[in-house]
């Protein structure tokens, strides 16, 4: 992705990144990093740049420079355009290093942009173009904007992107070969871009057993690299003003739904999954661990699929009780403080905290089902000591985890399941995805989005909606959602 000169610089440059000492950081930093942003990589800057529009030009095309041939020569559109500058990294780096970062959070190399880019074409002729109504910020978004941590699935990302996967919008154009999809629909989007998205045949092994997010194919065929709608060059994503989705992912949605409840199928239909792979037994005790958007709509899908089981709330930050138990919770422990939270779940399950004099405090006993739907790597320790011995702990996050400690996984005997996408799932002797499941079900029964969905921003305000997610404490959200003007 670097041009040649780079390259050379960095490839000799680079084993020395993470052990120069300050000085030498210095000089690094003076001869190498400046050059790479002014080569290639756009200029250091904060995280969220004080957003601006610009033309179809020369600097619109340096933001998109490498972009594949879905985005050449469309119409111009607004966007939000996720871009990572390794000068920018290597500036971080130096500072922490040198002890100068102060308060100031690192932005991992990654910078948000408001610009015009061209809007993606079609494909291939089984695929449609949809305007965006609303897009919502997810666990995977948030882990990566907000809480500057590492790309998840890095391999599978090409800078510059589009962001955006959990998508409502309006069907514009379509392929020659799409039939059942009309101009004009409001439709709702199964991110995921497998095998049958990508046109591959025959599908992978993952794909043919149900399991698309799985899948081995997500550097082959149509579009470019990418796991998902969101997360891939050729697509764009929901944070601008047009995407595009394979026949296969899109989802007609009735006029009776509102779009509130909409919005929040993709990530309803990953809870969902989560409870069908690993459903509670009758008598279980169940601890849901994150009372963000995922961990309440894991409580919908618990008690919408007839679960009459206890569930312990487990809220990673202050939150509202009340609000847990009309979703679905017996029991919420808000406002997270790891002594007395491990005390209040021993004390509800019946286990014991031991307080080492080295160390993290641990649990013996717990719960035995645990659902983690944070997917950071501390909320997840927690989990596992919530989880009883020898029972099940279901990863559920999109946020990059860290270190486990898998001593501690041990000394338990935790069984660890993993789930993230939609399926296939075997239903009343028939075979259906979880992503129409999650339809019927909103359908039939509604989702609480008046309590999920918190907060809407239109693109122009992403620096405020960043923060409403950084401070979710003084500022009660919980699902922030970018709404478009249609």
């Amino acid at each position: 992705m670097m041009r040649g000169d780079s390259q050379k610089r960095f490839d000799k440059i680079h084993p020395h990144i993470y052990s120069a000492s300050p000085t030498a950081w210095g000089v690094l930093f003076e001869r190498w990093a400046s050059a790479l942003d002014q080569d290639y990589f756009s200029a250091p800057g904060p995280l969220i740049r004080r957003s601006r529009v610009v033309g179809t030009g020369d600097m619109a095309n340096n933001c998109l420079k490498g972009t594949r041939r879905a985005q050449k020569g469309g119409t111009p559109m607004k966007a939000l355009v996720a871009n990572f500058s390794l000068g920018r990294e290597f500036l971080d780096r130096l500072k922490s290093k040198l002890g100068r970062s102060g308060n100031r959070p690192q932005s991992g190399g990654l910078s948000i942009t408001l610009v015009e880019v061209p809007e993606p074409r079609l494909v291939s002729q089984d695929w449609v173009r949809i305007r965006t109504i609303m897009s919502g910020i997810s666990d995977m978004d948030e882990a990566m904007i907000v809480g500057h941590e590492p790309p998840p699935y890095a391999s599978f990302l090409t800078f510059p992107f589009v962001p955006g996967n959990e998508n409502l919008g309006i069907v514009t154009d379509t392929g020659d070969d799409v039939d059942d999809i009309e101009p004009g629909e409001r439709v709702v989007i199964d991110p995921v871009l497998a095998c049958r998205a990508r046109g591959v045949e025959p599908p992978c092994i993952s794909c043919s057993r149900g399991e698309p997010s799985a899948c081995r194919n997500f550097a082959e065929g149509v579009p470019g690299p990418g796991i998902m709608i969101g997360a891939c060059q050729d697509t764009s994503g929901g944070w601008g003003d047009y995407f595009v989705a394979h026949r296969s992912q899109v989802r007609v949605v009735p006029p009776s739904m509102e779009s509130s409840e909409a919005i929040l199928i993709p990530e309803f239909s990953r809870a969902l999954r989560a409870v069908l792979r690993h459903p509670p037994a009758s008598g279980d005790s169940v601890v849901v661990v994150g009372a963000g958007s995922l961990g309440l709509l894991t409580l919908s899908a618990l008690r919408l699929l007839g679960h009459e089981v206890d569930v312990l709330l487990v809220a990673e930050h202050p939150f509202d009780p009340d609000l847990g138990r009309t979703i679905g919770a017996s029991e919420v422990i808000a406002g997270y403080a790891p002594g007395a939270t491990y005390e209040e779940v021993a004390g509800l399950l019946g286990g014991e905290v031991y307080y080492p004099e080295a160390g993290r405090i641990t649990m013996r006993g717990g719960a035995d089902l645990v659902y983690e739907t944070t997917g950071r790597g501390g909320h997840i320790e927690d989990a596992i000591n919530f989880t009883g011995e020898g029972k099940t702990l279901v990863l559920m996050g999109m946020s990059y985890p860290g270190v486990i400690d898998a001593g501690l996984l041990r000394l338990k005997g935790v069984r660890l399941e993993t789930t993230l996408f939609s399926g296939i799932e075997h239903v009343d002797g028939g075979y259906t995805t979880t992503f129409d499941l999650a339809m019927d079900l909103v359908g039939r029964c509604g989702l609480p989005s008046e309590n999920v969905v918190t907060h809407l921003f239109q693109l122009e305000d992403h620096a405020q909606a960043f923060g409403t997610l950084t401070d979710r404490a003084a500022n009660g959200a919980i699902k922030v959602v970018f709404h478009h003007v249609v």
